[in-house]
Parts: C-alpha cells; sequence; structure tokens
C-alpha cells in the first residue's frame, strides 16, 4: 500500500468531540479514492493531516511505510515539495508569477520538472494562450485549472484534490478528472480527493464517506 491511515484521530482547538475518531483506511499505487461526506464533517481536515500540515492526537499516517504524521517542519515540507502534491480549492497560485511560471513551480522546487510533461499538460487543459498571463488576469475556472497543472506537473506520488473540479464547466470537470486518472494509471502514484459530486466519486475506483469521524466504503 501507498498510503495506510491507522487509528486516526483529531480535534480541533476548543472543541469538546473528535472531528476524526480512530478513522483507518488505504490506497494502494494505482488507485483512485473519493471522500464524501456531509459539510463540516472533517474532510478537508483530513486531507491536511494526509499533507502533514496538521498533526493527529493520535494515530498514524504512512506513506510508503513510513510515518509522516508528526514529521518536523522541514520534513513535512520537503516530503510535499517532492512526492505529496495538493489542490486547494483556494487555488494559492503565486500573484506575482505567470500562469507558466506558476505551473513550473512545485515541479522545479522538487527536481522532477519535465518539459514535456508540462507542455503536454499545458495543452490538454487549455493553458496554452494563458501562459504569459498573471493569475489576476484569467478567471476563477483558468486559476483552477493552473493549479491542477502545478500539482500533476510533479508527477507525485500521492496527489491530494479539495474538490478540484469544483469551479469548472462540466467538459473542463470532465477532462481535469480524467487528466488526474491517467497520471495515477500511469506514474503509479495515487489519487485522494475530496467531492461533492456524485458523479466524480463514481469516477474513482473507490468511493469513501466520512461521518461521525469514521471513513466507511460505499458500496458501489
Amino acid at each position: 500500500m501507498l498510503l495506510t491511515v491507522e487509528g486516526l484521530t483529531h480535534r480541533h482547538p476548543g472543541q469538546s468531540r473528535d472531528v476524526l475518531h480512530n478513522a483507518a483506511f488505504s490506497l494502494a499505487r494505482g488507485e483512485s479514492a473519493a471522500l464524501t461526506g456531509d459539510s463540516g464533517s472533517g474532510k478537508s481536515t483530513l486531507l491536511h493531516v494526509l499533507a502533514a500540515l496538521d498533526q493527529p492526537a493520535a494515530g498514524r499516517v504512512l506513506l510508503d511505510g513510513a510515518d509522516i504524521s508528526r514529521l518536523s517542519d522541514a520534513a513535512a515540507c520537503a516530503l510535499r515539495r517532492s512526492r505529496v502534491a495538493l489542490v486547494f480549492q483556494q487555488f494559492n497560485l503565486v500573484p506575482a508569477l505567470t500562469v507558466e511560471e506558476n505551473i513550473a513551480l512545485h515541479a522545479r522546487l522538487g527536481k522532477r520538472f519535465d518539459p514535456a510533461w508540462t507542455k503536454e499538460l499545458t495543452a490538454r487543459l487549455g493553458l496554452g494562450p494563458l501562459l504569459q498571463r498573471y493569475p489576476e488576469e484569467i478567471s476563477g475556472g483558468q486559476q483552477q485549472r493552473v493549479a491542477i497543472a502545478r500539482a500533476l506537473a510533479l508527477r507525485p506520488d500521492l496527489l491530494l484534490a479539495d474538490e478540484p473540479t469544483g469551479n469548472l464547466d462540466e467538459t473542463a470537470s470532465a477532462e481535469v478528472l480524467r487528466l488526474m486518472l491517467d497520471l495515477v494509471r500511469e506514474t503509479g502514484s495515487a489519487l485522494f480527493l475530496v467531492t461533492h459530486s456524485p458523479d466524480v466519486a463514481a469516477r474513482c475506483d473507490r468511493h469513501l464517506h466520512l461521518s461521525g469521524g469514521q471513513v466507511r466504503a460505499v458500496p458501489a
């Protein structure tokens, strides 16, 4: 298994209940999983713990057998720079960089920049005409595609995405999801995404649901 989550428990400061309670699941290389759940159920919190942005109160997150749940800040940054990529709802593009520079940023920092793969990504996401523009000069949907291209350019071992198609129309959403699933199949990485869309969840290998702090499999 590429990703193994064991007994994960987490509580926000000042709250009386666990947002994650003994959550457990695993994800193999080449596999995709969609996570659904009610608003406030802890989906984004789980993503943050998987990305080593937050540390759980209890439990472990294993990536290739190594516990990443309690890394130092420096080690967690190194992990995200080279092996784990995230797509957030807020895009988090760098305003001072062009679209082209934003797309290449993560892969360059992780020393995994591949010009041919980056060119393919920009073409498939329809970003070619926008490469010399800045984030403030393009629409929200276009910024979302740039954020996705930046994550995919790294060819990460683990791709984490929070509503990655939420700002896209139906056609663009389908292409973006296909790109992410293609990456999983082609590189042996894994995709874990949060979504409210039953259609998106149905296209992934597995559908998981977060409720009461625990992750349960949804029958196909």
